[in-house]
């Protein structure tokens, strides 16, 4: 077994055991070094990005373990409560960033749409102002065609 699967066994089978049985801070020391040696073993093996990405989920498993399971978090109901409320802030977060997304995309579909009614806006207005330029050559015709009519029933009245 390589050296990093080793340390990655070892760092796993202390975070399968249960934290409040242990010293917090003897904990977070052996974990600390584990992490560290982890992090040098995953530079010197052959896939470099599969053994950086497992490193990363390790230490955020180890912090996480650290903040909800124990490590230097009070013991009891007041380590509930404070969990629990770390749990609920973490909902309110990710909700809000959903509902920042959703606004998000929704301002990026108005833009779009507002770009469209723009554009076609300008069409209208082009064939509205072509539409106004043939009127009035129309009525420049009939005006022409009134005085010739005017002046053709006085020449043969």
């Amino acid at each position: 077994m390589s050296g990093f699967g080793a340390y990655e066994q070892e760092l796993q089978s202390l975070l399968a055991g249960d934290i409040s049985a242990t010293d917090p801070s003897k904990f977070q020391t052996e974990t600390s070094s584990l992490l560290g040696q982890l992090k040098l073993e995953a530079r010197s093996v052959e896939d470099r990005k599969e053994a950086t990405a497992r490193y990363k989920k390790l230490k955020e498993e180890v912090d996480r373990k650290v903040l909800l399971g124990g490590g230097t978090v009070p013991k009891g109901a007041q380590a509930n409560q404070d969990r629990a409320r770390l749990m609920a802030t973490n909902d309110k977060l990710e909700n809000q960033n959903d509902r920042l997304r959703n606004i998000h995309n929704t301002v990026a579909e108005i833009e779009d749409v507002g770009g469209e009614i723009t554009t076609q806006l300008a069409a209208n207005r082009e064939v509205i102002q072509k539409q106004q330029d043939r009127v009035k050559e129309v009525s420049s015709m009939a005006d022409m065609a009134s005085n010739i009519t005017k002046r053709m029933s006085k020449w043969w009245a």
